[in-house]
């Protein structure tokens, strides 16, 4: 043996521990965190496959591992990090596909989610869910007859499967077949009667047919089978302030608020509980609700409105035509703004302005009662009164309630001497709103 050989060996004796220091430890996370995960500490299971992958930055599976444990722990953008890189260095996993796809279809990015979900159904042909959520994002954009294909594509696949069912029932529902979507819904239902959202919808779509009294049933079970299932509170909600049970609506309204859901929006319904309130004569309660909404979301087009009629409503027009050009910055096309923003240059004695607006406002909404109610006052102020009658007389086609309409309709009325007609909205004005009794009692003919 030569001398070098013998410095050699001596060399590798020596060194062998700092050799195999690095390969021992990374082994040893490898381990441990294999352990972790499939204990479900993925608080731990990453700790460990971080050290792991500084080492091994080739491994596949352990991006994807770790991706599994950030998402168990509802950190999505470093689960999805994560999965993309085991997606790049060529790991595949439907379960995995899917995630990347809803993550994407939730950025609205509806491509690179059709890419992964079909990834997802390449790899396992079998894989029902992936179906599913290709019908789902086809049905989104409104394409109902590929929807329809991938979710017939599921059903084939898992005809026990109550997802597939309700997807079938929403394409029909959403094309207005209701028949069929009811038959879905149920069958999704008897398959998963603890599923809130498939009770809900049977309700929606029994309300669509007018069969008010299910309807409630089922949208009330849904609540039953989960108390914090927001839609089926906004849902009756909706349909307490309809009847005019107002004091429901609220209560509906506020479950709505404590239970926010994905696709409700917690400024909207502030402000329809707000218009509740103000029917109810609650205004510090609704301007309560209007400054959320808008502290919520500043863009409010309909919360600047609103606050804007209030203050127009309590005779504070200079704070009102501030919210109403607000409102207006954010939507010049928006109706009831500039048909406010014409109430208040009419008060100011601006007629010709005034008049501008209420004839553009009805441009845009042939229907909007307070644009119909500020030209019809333009005529009055005039003496117009046939031309007016036409104003007065259309807004209750849309509001048959108005106790405003009939007055000023009972005046033109009146005025052209049809004194029986004119009685009879008067009589209408003061059932609709008794205060206008002094007022109008003098002007009936007995």
């Amino acid at each position: 043996m030569t001398l070098k050989t013998v410095f050699t060996l001596l060399f590798l004796l020596v060194m062998q521990p700092v050799f195999s220091n690095p390969f021992d430890s990374t082994q040893t996370s490898f381990e441990k965190g294999l352990s972790a995960y499939k204990s479900d500490n993925f608080e731990e299971a990453i700790e460990y496959f971080n050290v792991y992958l500084r080492s091994a930055t080739m491994h596949d599976e352990i991006f994807y591992l770790r991706g599994n444990s950030y998402y168990e722990l509802n950190k999505t953008e470093e689960a999805i990090t994560d999965y993309l890189k085991a997606n790049e260095l060529g790991y595949k996993d439907e379960e995995m596909y899917l995630r990347l796809g809803k993550y994407y279809k939730d950025k609205k990015s509806n491509s690179s989610a059709l890419q992964f979900y079909q990834k997802a159904v390449e790899i396992n042909k079998e894989y029902a869910e992936g179906y599913i959520e290709i019908g789902n994002l086809y049905l989104s954009e409104g394409n109902v007859e590929k929807a329809s294909e991938n979710y017939n594509k599921a059903l084939q696949i898992d005809p026990f499967y109550p997802e597939i069912n309700f997807s079938l029932g929403k394409t029909s529902y959403d094309t207005g077949d209701l028949n069929t979507a009811l038959f879905h819904f149920r069958s999704a239902y008897i398959l998963d009667s603890l599923n809130p959202k498939f009770s809900y919808y049977i309700g929606k779509t029994l309300l669509s047919q007018n069969d008010t009294d299910n309807a409630v049933k089922y949208i009330l079970n849904s609540i039953k089978v989960d108390s914090a299932y927001a839609p089926s509170y906004f849902e009756m909600a909706e349909m307490n302030a309809a009847k005019r049970k107002y004091d429901t609506a609220v209560y509906y309204f506020s479950k709505t608020i404590q239970y926010p859901a994905s696709g409700l929006s917690i400024p909207v319904t502030l402000r329809k509980r707000s218009d509740i309130y103000f029917i109810l004569g609650k205004d510090s309660l609704a301007v309560k609700d209007l400054n959320s909404a808008l502290t919520m979301q500043p863009t409010d087009t309909a919360a600047l409105y609103k606050k804007g009629y209030y203050y127009h409503r309590t005779g504070n027009d200079s704070m009102a035509m501030i919210f109403c050009e607000k409102a207006l910055q954010m939507n010049a096309k928006f109706s009831p703004a500039i048909s406010l923003r014409g109430n208040i240059l009419f008060n100011r004695g601006k007629y010709k302005e005034a008049e501008s607006d209420f004839k553009e406002a009805l441009d845009i909404d042939p229907n909007d009662t307070l644009a119909l109610m500020g030209m019809g006052s333009i005529l009055i102020n005039i003496d117009d009164y046939r031309g007016a009658f036409t104003y007065f007389d259309n807004i209750l086609k849309v509001n048959p309630r108005s106790s405003s309409a009939y007055e000023n309709r009972g005046i033109c009325y009146f005025n052209l001497g049809f004194y029986k007609q004119a009685t009879y909205d008067f009589e209408k004005a003061i059932l609709y709103d008794p205060s206008l009794s002094d007022k109008l009692k003098p002007f009936m003919v007995r």
